[in-house]
């Protein structure tokens, strides 16, 4: 029989072990970048508990420059103290002044994930707020934009990912295009395969992988109803994806643009429980 001391004792290791561990947020993206107009992300990060939380952020992006992974030395936000938050208006433009981008990309669009890592002791995920906006300026002034929170880096995404997507016209008030996105989550790189169902009749309308994509990565598929593969007229579609990896974990998301003002509409992927 075990030690009842030696049993006590572990539980009170494992205890204090798991009470220790940093709250780790990714969120899906963060971007300085020229498309249709220019995006970029704010962020606010919020500290629910009721003690102080040292704050540091990771920017991984795939280099603009030679297609190398890059991620930047921490961002020391410092300490936040409890029921406080921080506000950055452009997250990248944060990581560009303090000399935490390489200079061959300083100067380029840039589009990757944000890690947002919580130290305190004690401190539970459902206390830690991380709250991107990636916005545009509006024609005729203000912005328009998405909003999307940080997820537990740990627990976010699964080896299978599915969405409805839709595209086209909305009566007389306009069109829209659609853009989908998907992030490994996982600790290693992946292929991702993507099948494009045709919501009306439940035909693969396109098959095709997403190649190398290195953990922490995001990669874009912009105005995906505008590819040769896709039919004229196609209005939705089912879109499953899988990472290749065993034991891979990616997330997605969809944005569904209008096509005149390009304010946007975000919501993720569903998952596998």
């Amino acid at each position: 029989m075990r030690n009842p001391r030696f049993a006590l004792a572990l539980l009170l290791v494992l205890g204090s072990a798991s009470a220790t561990a940093d709250i780790l947020l990714r969120v899906p993206v963060v971007t300085q970048v020229q498309g249709a107009v220019f995006y970029r992300t704010s962020m606010t990060i919020g500290n629910a508990s009721n003690q102080t939380a040292n704050i540091t952020l990771h920017l991984t992006y795939r280099s603009p420059a030679d297609g190398s992974m890059q991620t930047t030395a921490a961002l020391n936000a410092g300490a936040l103290p409890s029921n406080r938050t921080l506000y950055y208006e452009d997250m990248i433009e944060t990581f560009k002044d303090g000399g935490l981008i390489r200079a061959a990309d300083a100067g380029r669009a840039l589009f990757g994930t944000l890690l947002v890592t919580f130290d305190a002791n004690g401190l539970r995920v459902d206390e830690c707020l991380a709250e991107a906006r990636t916005y545009s300026p509006a024609t005729g002034g203000g912005t328009n934009g998405i909003a999307y929170v940080g997820r537990d880096s740990l627990k976010a995404g699964s080896g299978t990912i599915k969405a409805a997507v839709r595209n086209g016209s909305f009566g007389g008030d306009g069109t829209t295009r659609a853009n989908i996105g998907f992030i490994n989550e996982g600790t290693s790189g992946t292929d991702i395969d993507v099948t494009f169902r045709d919501g009306s009749t439940g035909l693969v309308l396109r098959s095709f992988t997403v190649e190398n994509v290195a953990a922490d990565e995001v990669v874009q598929l912009n105005n995906i109803f505008a590819n040769s593969a896709i039919p004229a007229g196609t209005r939705t579609m089912m879109v499953r994806a899988q990472a290749t990896v065993g034991g891979g974990r990616i997330s997605g998301y969809a944005v569904q643009l209008d096509s005149v003002t390009n304010d946007g509409s975000f919501f993720l992927f569903a998952e596998d429980d």
